[in-house]
């Protein structure tokens, strides 16, 4: 079956829409998926520009939203029809994936980041050559084939445009803190970078019941709108020592939590500095940038901790939905978040 695919044909090459791009056949546990939105999220990214690899040609995008076509013959929770988010492939029969942890399966790099199906197949072809996928999804797309295990069902009566960036970065944001940090109500907790990963860590702490939620980045009218969506305090660290501002900020203490989404070298060492005795930074950016810790003063004296968080030890089945209660009841806004650009302009999407 032909598809129109954004296709990055080698490293930092502009997404190019081709319109032979050859979808693989259906599977037993299959189902088609026509796309109806997608998010772009900072994996697309970097691994466009090499900061991770794959491998080119490639197809990225993995936090689609779209309509069920059809459905292989040994699918039991979807029919045509369903709206459905996607998200990672988990194999749902490793020791981690059996103790209700499917970021941490093991076979994880293989199914979502080998750039084959879990089964070694190809995804995608042109001209009879293999295109590499991304989480057995491949969201920027017309038209996908994914696992059973991929999709999470949705309602219909929600917009699905809005739904995508559900698959990957909300869940990321939010699961970071409500899985992973876990605070406590009157905890403190600072996040930098305040795109769609940082705002759903921010109204993840507020949902926790964090007194102090703390919004860090370098463009104002970001800080406003994590203001508008639940900030206590904001800082821009482009002219302020953000470090000393959350200091100031919480009695001269430190944040219990912090979270990073930046993966810049010197925010990821500042979320480390800002915590108080026996606090914890999770680090969530996918970087090719890496950090300095002074054992000793940093992490051993103070008692703090840094954790690396994959999907927000999320749990797609069960963190999507409860996401989409949060915004049913108006404690989970992503309204506000997104900007709409048709697929042919995925390029301007990406530079903006």
């Amino acid at each position: 079956m032909k598809i129109t695919a954004a296709v990055v044909d080698h490293q930092g090459a502009d997404f190019e829409l081709r319109d032979d791009v050859e979808l693989c056949p259906m599977g037993p546990d299959d189902l088609q998926i026509h796309m109806v939105a997608t998010g772009i999220c900072h994996s697309d990214e970097a691994l466009r520009v090499g900061d991770a690899t794959i491998d080119y040609p490639i197809v990225l995008g993995h936090e689609g939203s779209g309509i069920v076509e059809k459905v292989g013959p040994e699918v039991t929770q979807f029919q045509p029809g369903d709206h459905v988010v996607l998200s990672f492939y988990a194999c749902g029969q490793c020791a981690n994936c059996l103790r209700g942890v499917p970021t941490q399966c093991l076979n994880y790099a293989h199914n979502n980041l080998s750039g084959v199906r879990p089964d070694g197949s190809s995804h995608f072809t042109l001209d009879g050559h293999h295109v590499a996928d991304m989480f057995d999804q491949s969201s920027f797309t017309t038209t996908t084939v994914v696992r059973e295990r991929n999709a999470v069902k949705v309602p219909k009566e929600l917009d699905l445009r809005m739904l995508g960036p559900l698959g990957c970065g909300y869940v990321t944001g939010s699961g970071t803190v409500l899985n992973t940090l876990q605070p406590h109500p009157g905890d403190t907790i600072a996040v930098f970078g305040t795109g769609a990963v940082g705002l759903a860590a921010m109204m993840a702490g507020r949902i926790s019941g964090c007194t102090k939620v703390i919004a860090v980045d370098i463009v104002d009218s970001r800080l406003a709108l994590a203001k508008e969506l639940g900030a206590t305090d904001t800082i821009n660290s482009r002219n302020t020592d953000a470090v000393q501002a959350i200091r100031d900020l919480t009695g001269g203490y430190g944040v219990d939590w912090a979270v990073d989404t930046t993966g810049v070298t010197a925010v990821m060492e500042s979320s480390i500095q800002a915590l108080a005795q026996g606090g914890t930074t999770a680090t969530i950016a996918v970087t090719a940038h890496h950090i300095d810790v002074d054992t000793w003063n940093d992490l051993c004296t103070s008692d703090r901790k840094i954790v690396g968080v994959n999907m927000g030890d999320s749990i797609p089945q069960i963190d999507v939905p409860r996401l989409i209660k949060f915004y049913q009841m108006g404690m989970f806004d992503f309204d506000k978040t997104e900007k709409f650009y048709p697929f042919d302009q995925i390029n301007q999407a990406n530079a903006d």
